[in-house]
C-alpha cells in the first residue's frame, strides 16, 4: 500500500516496481530498454494492469460524483484476471490507482484477493487518504508512505523527461509544491504565458481601477483553467511574504524579485495573508462541488485584493 500526497511518485513507483519484476534484461535494476520495460511503461504489457476511478460523468448542468470510484465490477475484472497464469512467464501486477476512491462494496468484494492472492501475483494498492480504506484492506498490506518531493530531484526528472533548461525546470518545480505529477503535466508554453498574463493583472490590481479589475475578472474566469490562473495570484503573495520576512532564498518566481521587492515595499504581512486566504477561498469556490458563478467569484476577489 503506497500512501501519500498527490504526484509523489506514486504511480510512477508502482510501474519501475513491475518493470524490476519483469525485465527480461535485468542488471541492478530494469534497463527501461527491453519490449517488456517498454510495454509496461506503454501500459501495453498483458501482464501488468492499473485499475484506476472512472472519470466523472456530467449529468443534467451536474456531476455524478459517484461515478469518480472504482466500483464492485472493476474487482471483479480483477479477480478474473487475476486467476489465469501470466501470459509472458513473469510476475501478473496489478496495481489500484486510487484505493481510497473505492467504494465500500468494492472494497469488501477486494478483501478476498487481499487475504488470499495468486502466488505469482503482486498487488499495489495507492491512495492518498489513507482514512478512506477500510482497516481490514490496511492491515492485510505492507504500507509503504511517501512525501513530497525535494525540489532538486523533481528538477532533474523534468530536465531528463521533457529536455527543458534548468531555469524552466526550476521555475516549475517551485509551482508544483514537491509533486512529480503534477509537474509533468505542465504545458510549458501555457504555463508562462499564463504567468506573464497574470503578472501583468497584478499591476492593474494596484491602479484601483474598476473597470480594468472586471477586465482582469472576465480574462480570467473565461480562461482555459481559471483555478491553475488564481493559484499564480496565489503564489505571488506567498512570494511577496516571504520576501517580508527575509527569506529570498525559497521564492518562487525568483527571475521576478525586482518586481516582487518593489510589491513588498507597499504591503504589509497581515495584508498579504488575508489576501491569500481569499485567493484560496475562490478557488474553492468555483471547484465542484460549489461550482459558483466564475466571473462574479472573481470580479469579488479583486475588488477586495484592491481595498
Amino acid at each position: 500500500l503506497f500512501v501519500g500526497p498527490e504526484g509523489c511518485g506514486k504511480r510512477l513507483t508502482a510501474l519501475s516496481l513491475a518493470k524490476s519484476l519483469n525485465c527480461s534484461t535485468p542488471k541492478d535494476d530494469f534497463c527501461g530498454e527491453c519490449p517488456n520495460c517498454i510495454d509496461i511503461e506503454n501500459l501495453s504489457y498483458t501482464d501488468v494492469f492499473v485499475v484506476e476511478p472512472r472519470e466523472p460523468e456530467y449529468k443534467g448542468g451536474g456531476v455524478d460524483h459517484v461515478s469518480g470510484t472504482i466500483k464492485i465490477d472493476a474487482v471483479r475484472d480483477v479477480q478474473q484476471r487475476l486467476a489465469y497464469r501470466a501470459v509472458r512467464g513473469g510476475k501478473k501486477i496489478c496495481i489500484v490507482d486510487g484505493i481510497d476512491k473505492m467504494n465500500r462494496d468494492a472494497q469488501n468484494a477486494f478483501l478476498k484477493t487481499l487475504e488470499e492472492p495468486p502466488s505469482d501475483s503482486v498487488i499495489i494498492l495507492i491512495a492518498s487518504d489513507n482514512g478512506a480504506i477500510l482497516q481490514t484492506i490496511v492491515s492485510r498490506c505492507q504500507r509503504i508512505f511517501f512525501g513530497s518531493l525535494p525540489q532538486s530531484i523533481i528538477v532533474e526528472i523534468l530536465r531528463q523527461r521533457l529536455g527543458v533548461s534548468e531555469d524552466t525546470a526550476k521555475l516549475i518545480a517551485a509551482f508544483s509544491g514537491g509533486s512529480v505529477g503534477r509537474a509533468l503535466s505542465f504545458d510549458i508554453e501555457y504555463f508562462i504565458e499564463q504567468r506573464k498574463k497574470m503578472v501583468e493583472i497584478l499591476s492593474q490590481l494596484s491602479i484601483r481601477d474598476a473597470e480594468r479589475i472586471f477586465n482582469a475578472a472576465e480574462e480570467i474566469a473565461k480562461g482555459d483553467a481559471p483555478v491553475e490562473s488564481l493559484e499564480f495570484l496565489k503564489m505571488w503573495y506567498r512570494d511577496i511574504a516571504v520576501l517580508k520576512e527575509g527569506r529570498e532564498d525559497i521564492v518562487i518566481n525568483s527571475d521576478l524579485l525586482p518586481a516582487l521587492r518593489h510589491h513588498a515595499q507597499a504591503q504589509n504581512f497581515n495584508k498579504l495573508m488575508s489576501g491569500f486566504k481569499m485567493i484560496h477561498q475562490a478557488q474553492v469556490d468555483i471547484m465542484p462541488p460549489r461550482y459558483a458563478n466564475k466571473q462574479l467569484t472573481i470580479e469579488n476577489l479583486l475588488l477586495q485584493l484592491t481595498v
